[in-house]
């Protein structure tokens, strides 16, 4: 089997650990409910049932997730990332263990009735990990992909699509279906999907701009400042058309992905 995708290569993954775009994670649109319903779903007792999440991030999904479950091991490689967590979930998310690691060099004695990934499977070592998780899970048990979270259908697609080939730093970018290549290499069974109904969004232009400084390829520490401020006046334009009172209206879903490893 060939190698990962060229964009998928750690040095672009270590850019989750950049201070900039760390701050940029909240201007991230927040998961719909839908998919934390979704996923206590896949659990047989949700309330008895011990969650695994590997690159929690800043905790979006954790934090929506810790109230539903009895406990969630989130576990985050990029250090300015779990710091960010761990702030956020001050003062709540009590039965949630915060673990700084690796998912390739994670350890644990415990088996989980879920484990999850969202926006985050796709960086880690495939075939050291997926084999991992399904000596993690209990039987029966699932792993749960979570992906989206992107504007649906915007009228400036194709102009921030420009934009995006302009400016971004991964230049070995090329779209993939990252779960039919996991299923490919035999490394992962699906076993159904669903992807959410659309939410409504209202965001202002300077949150939508810097959502982008949270994605990889646009980590302002590697951005020249001119590369940076192109693509921030070029996105302003591109959205003035359609933007009222410096907000845009927009929509978007995120797809949930379940199965078994191998």
């Amino acid at each position: 089997m060939s190698d990962k995708p060229a964009h998928l290569a750690p040095h672009y993954a270590a850019q989750f650990a950049d201070r900039s775009v760390v701050s940029a994670y909240r201007a991230r649109p927040p998961y719909p409910d839908e998919v934390f319903t979704l996923l206590e779903s896949l659990l047989p007792a949700p309330l008895s049932s011990r969650v695994l999440e590997l690159g929690c991030g800043s905790g979006d999904l954790t934090l929506g997730l810790a109230p539903r479950v009895q406990a969630v091991d989130a576990v985050e490689i990029s250090a300015p990332m779990l710091e960010a967590a761990r702030a956020r979930a001050v003062g709540r998310a009590a039965n949630v263990r915060w673990i700084g690691s690796s998912a390739e060099e994670f350890q644990s004695e415990t088996c989980y009735a879920l484990v999850v990934a969202a926006e985050s499977l796709h960086w880690m070592d495939w075939d050291v990990v997926l084999p991992r998780i399904g000596r993690w899970l209990e039987p029966n048990a699932l792993l749960a992909i979570v992906d989206g979270r992107l504007l649906e259908g915007v009228p400036w697609q194709d102009e921030l699509w420009r934009l995006i080939q302009t400016h971004s730093t991964n230049r070995d970018f090329r779209p993939v279906d990252f779960v039919a290549e996991l299923v490919q290499r035999g490394l992962f069974r699906e076993l159904g999907r669903r992807r959410t109904a659309s939410v409504a969004l209202e965001q202002s232009v300077d949150d939508y701009v810097e959502s982008f400084h949270s994605r990889n390829g646009f980590s302002r520490e590697r951005m020249t400042l001119a590369s940076a401020a192109e693509f921030a006046a070029g996105v302003r334009a591109a959205v003035a058309p359609w933007a009222r009172g410096g907000t845009i209206a927009a929509r978007y879903s995120a797809l949930v992905v379940w199965g078994r490893p191998g």
